[in-house]
């Protein structure tokens, strides 16, 4: 019942509050996060990432894998950060079922108009412009692909996610890897493992691993998107971290 209320309290929200939205994936630009309308998760892996759509990007993105790395289950609650056009939320649906809830934070007015009235609305979502709007330790499980390199402001969105978490709660974060260990570079949009867990370990994470599962070797490690190559043919990395237990 708590999580039935939260979905409605929070629908009416983003139905007259943030429902005006949206969000071309395939157009992403190295811009700061209160500029970037809707979503990466999966801002590399929007619903249209050049000219590869819905189930053709499965092979890509793994989905299905990348869920069970981070063990999400049924009767979950599960963040899907930047969400844009609701990729990994529509998957994600399913596996929580109908006592889950998948928070979807920026996702788009079509996404939305589905989950709410369409084809998507047997399962139970709730839309959320950030995360500071999500109660106190009530998120399982955080998903966020391709939206790490675009926080505006990294301590304090993770502080934001330590908050709303529960204790043991898994984050996932899928990310283009750079060919260095540590750095940020927009213009690649590309970003080093290690720059990553510190910045997690500083918000008070765990840092649990990592899966080869998104490990490309063909990556040249240079460019973001040239012709003939797109954001799923780069080398990316998934990582998990845990908020602790005590």
């Amino acid at each position: 019942m708590r999580h039935r209320v939260l979905v409605l309290a929070v629908m009416l929200v983003a139905l007259v509050g943030f429902g005006c939205s949206s969000y071309d994936d395939s157009l992403e630009e190295p811009v700061a996060e209160a500029d970037h309308e809707g979503g990466d998760t999966d801002a590399d892996d929007g619903d249209h990432e050049h000219g590869v759509e819905g189930n053709e990007r499965d092979g890509y993105s793994k989905p299905d894998e990348v869920y069970a790395f981070l063990g999400i289950n049924e009767g979950d609650t599960v963040v899907d950060l930047m969400a844009g056009g609701g990729y990994n939320a529509e998957r994600l649906a399913p596996l929580v079922g109908a006592e889950g809830v998948v928070v979807v934070e920026r996702g788009s007015e079509d996404f939305q108009e589905r989950a709410v009235g369409g084809d998507l609305s047997d399962y139970s979502f709730a839309f959320v412009g950030d995360v500071a709007e999500i109660e106190d330790s009530t998120v399982n499980a955080v998903v966020a692909v391709r939206a790490y390199h675009l926080f505006a402001d990294v301590p304090a969105k993770l502080a934001q996610l330590h908050r709303a978490m529960v204790p043991g709660g898994v984050v996932g974060v899928v990310e283009v890897r750079l060919n260095e260990t540590e750095g940020h570079n927009m213009e690649s949009h590309r970003v080093g493992e290690q720059t990553v867990i510190g910045d997690f370990e500083a918000a008070g994470f765990e840092y649990v691993g990592e899966s080869d599962i998104l490990r490309r070797d063909d990556d040249d490690y240079a460019v973001y998107v040239v012709e003939g190559k797109t954001r799923f043919h780069t080398d990316r990395m998934l990582l998990k971290f845990r908020k602790p237990a005590n």
